[in-house]
């Protein structure tokens, strides 16, 4: 048996603020709840108690109580997220190239370590910038350092490439993700990449934008290639585009203002 000032104190390890309109000291045989009623931050419960009384007799009576219910703290533990790349690249201290062969070492660098860290390997072949295969199934790649004609004649050659060896493959043309340190503006650049983005999609042949400052950042522009991993590699990086455009933006601004 126990008392009403122990019953209050379960009530209130439960998050319930009632209490039973008895002294604390009198003795309880029995609590059971007839009903109970819940509203945002509040509850009222419905209770038949068997208690001692001060005659010393057991008896019964019917108290509705109600107060402040406490809500469950519920405590989420994030799952760990999954990092894009199992090892990384250092990143650059600017976003401008000196000349288009370092723009080139700097995409071929990019676009190789990304496909080597999903399973790639390098092989021969003469046809394109880079080749690499994973599972007998090999990735075509075309480098550019701007989105002009001269890209579009090194993706002419993937579209021919790929009427060659099929469909089983990717084929990709890699690109800086800001070129207007290269001379093509934002909007130029994006241009370019919507007037032919229907016949690239069409053809699944993807352009790629390396992040100008880090080179473990790759953007698809037109459609993902086929494998699993890269796939979801480049679905979630692509999701981030639009801020990193923004930033890049916000901070031309703030550059022509100075």
């Amino acid at each position: 048996m126990i008392t009403v000032a122990e019953v209050n104190k379960a009530f209130l390890d439960k998050g319930l603020h009632i209490e039973l309109p008895l002294p604390d000291d009198r003795v309880v045989k029995k609590v059971e709840i007839l009903e109970k009623r819940t509203w945002p931050g509040g509850v009222g419960v419905l209770l038949n108690v068997k208690f001692i009384d001060e005659q010393g007799q057991e008896v019964s009576d019917i108290f509705f109580c109600q107060g402040r219910k406490e809500s469950k703290k519920v405590v989420t533990v994030a799952s760990p997220i999954k990092p894009l790349k199992s090892e990384m690249l250092p990143q650059r201290e600017r976003l401008t190239f000196e000349t288009d062969e370092e723009v080139k070492a700097y995409l071929k660098l990019a676009i190789s370590h990304l496909l080597q860290d999903k399973g790639y390997q390098v092989a021969e072949q003469s046809e394109v910038d880079l080749y690499l295969e994973k599972g007998g199934k090999g990735f075509f790649i075309n480098l550019s350092c701007r989105c002009d004609d001269e890209a579009f004649k090194r993706i002419e050659e993937l579209y021919e490439l790929r009427g060659k060896y099929g469909g089983d493959h990717d084929y990709g043309l890699v690109v800086p993700a800001f070129q207007e340190y290269l001379g093509i503006p934002l909007r130029s650049q994006e241009g370019w990449v919507q007037r032919h983005h229907e016949w690239l999609s069409v053809q699944h042949i993807g352009v790629y934008a390396a992040d100008n400052q880090d080179p473990n950042k790759l953007y698809s522009f037109t459609v993902y290639p086929q494998a699993r991993e890269l796939r979801r590699y480049f679905m979630i990086t692509s999701q981030q585009w639009s801020l990193v455009r923004a930033k890049f933006i916000e901070r031309r601004s703030e550059r022509s203002t100075l």
